[in-house]
């Protein structure tokens, strides 16, 4: 043999011998920690063995069976933590001459839409007629009260039980004590 063709030879099997420990090493999880593992499938290699007819063929031009692939890695993610609304609703109508207030509170349900229909539904069960939900939450606090006076009646929200009664007192109103919550 040429001394060109053994220095070459020689030059691939360098090559393969440094190729061949990091890919393995990967493919039986003994890489990094947060590097996934690598199945040998997944990169491309300059080893004889994977080529047609390589280092690693069986007479006939059969490759040898090739070892199973290690399973991927699993990671556990911590799941999301679910989401969290709340909201509130409101009415004012006329019976008679006189005007009515009705309000409601959701409490606290996975979704925005299903926070407003939930404090809706409240409203409603209170006697509202066209009750409206006001919006709707997923973070802080929210409360909500009505007031009358003589001929007059109202509703004033707020982040505290406090601010919606001072909300509502400011109007110039007698008022009830405020339902809500927080989400935090």
């Amino acid at each position: 043999m040429s001394t060109s063709k053994v220095s070459a030879l020689i030059a691939m099997a360098a090559a393969v011998a440094l190729a061949w420990p990091a890919t393995e090493a990967q493919a039986q999880g003994k890489g990094s920690e947060g590097t996934p593992s690598v199945s040998p499938s997944d990169t491309p290699s300059a080893r004889p063995s994977d080529r047609p007819g390589g280092a690693g063929a069986m007479p006939g031009g059969r490759e040898t069976p090739a070892e199973p692939a290690p399973p991927p890695v699993v990671r556990d993610e911590p799941p999301a933590p679910p989401e969290r609304w709340n909201s509130a609703a409101a009415a004012i109508w006329h019976v008679r001459g006189r005007v009515r207030v009705a309000i409601g509170y959701s409490g606290i349900r996975s979704s925005a839409d299903d926070a407003r229909s939930s404090a809706l539904e409240a409203c409603r069960n209170a006697g509202g007629q066209g009750c409206k939900a006001i919006g709707a939450w997923n973070a802080g606090c929210l409360y909500i009260t009505t007031g009358h006076t003589t001929n007059r009646a109202g509703w004033a929200s707020g982040a505290s039980s406090d601010a919606a009664t001072k909300k509502c007192k400011g109007d110039g109103f007698t008022c009830k004590t405020p339902i809500g919550g927080c989400i935090d």
